[in-house]
């Protein structure tokens, strides 16, 4: 028995699927068959039953799952101690960027992990919260900013910040904004984030609290896409207190104070037990400096 066949069992059983689990662990739909057929064979039990849909564990494989990620999670130990033991920390990190990098000072957290700790990569991963909390829990990623709250058991979130958003438009809508009620804000067009975005409940709390309901939207979460169509004066759309900022500054927007403040959370989420792996101890570490918690 081999631990990439543990975790081929590991992928399959959560995809349903061969083709799907092939790409989590890199290898092809017949490898993926393989590994299972000499799996099964040397537990002599049938791990799977083939569906229309894929596939499903059988009650022996349901059984035998929860084993397979015991020995997985201990391997993954051993590799963390032996790495403790030579001294060093080393591998590589998924890490998933949940906005604009320089808000999450990813600059400055490349230059002091590649300072101290050389050996350690970084790959980054720009996504929506929603998505990097999935990845995260399916280890394609290993850790990850994401705003607002962890609503799963098996992570861990550590919140470095809570910043507040507004509605804003164009600065030449200043005086319509100052007096719109929700006949006249329905009239504008309004950025709405997507399905994996949290920022979607929180504007449709405000549409509903408000009595709003637009006319069209524009579906968008990156800030590079909604800052121009603010500024531009196509939409009205939810912007952190730091942009807002610098709109008002540069008199390129204005805030529609009639729809109030909303403090979101900034977290920096990974798996639970993950924190006795070297490498993301590092991470942590320099997250926590970086932030101030």
């Amino acid at each position: 028995m081999e631990l990439y066949q543990l975790r081929t069992f590991m992928a399959v059983a959560e995809e349903g699927n061969f083709t799907r689990a092939g790409k989590r662990v890199h290898a092809t739909q017949p490898a993926i068959s393989a590994h299972i057929k000499a799996l099964e064979d040397e537990l002599g039990v049938q791990l799977f039953d083939r569906t229309p849909r894929g596939v499903e564990l059988t009650a022996a494989g349901s059984e035998l799952i929860e084993d397979a990620i015991e020995v997985l999670g201990a391997a993954e130990k051993l590799q963390a101690r032996a790495v403790t033991l030579r001294g060093e920390v080393a591998g590589k990190i998924a890490l998933g960027l949940c906005t604009d990098p320089s808000y999450l000072h990813v600059t400055s957290l490349l230059e002091n992990m590649s300072e101290r700790f050389p050996k350690l990569n970084l790959k980054l991963v720009q996504s929506p919260s929603g998505v990097i909390l999935t990845e995260i829990r399916v280890k394609n990623l290993d850790a990850g900013f994401v705003f607002s709250g962890n609503p799963y058991g098996d992570l861990e979130a550590i919140k470095l910040a809570e910043p507040e958003y507004f509605i804003v438009g164009a600065a030449k809508w200043k005086e319509r904004l100052q007096s719109a009620g929700p006949e006249e804000l329905s009239a504008f067009t309004w950025v709405m984030p997507t399905t994996h975005c949290p920022f979607r409940e929180l504007q449709l709390k405000i549409f509903s609290d408000h009595s709003i309901s637009p006319a069209q939207t524009i579906g968008a979460d990156s800030e590079e896409v909604i800052r121009p169509l603010v500024v531009e004066g196509k939409a009205l759309a939810l912007v952190r207190d730091d942009e807002v900022e610098h709109l008002l500054e540069s008199g390129q927007g204005a805030v529609c104070s009639s729809l109030g403040r909303h403090p979101v959370e900034v977290n920096f989420v990974y798996r639970k037990g993950k924190i006795e792996d070297p490498a993301i101890n590092a991470l942590i570490e320099v997250v926590r400096e970086q932030w101030g918690v």
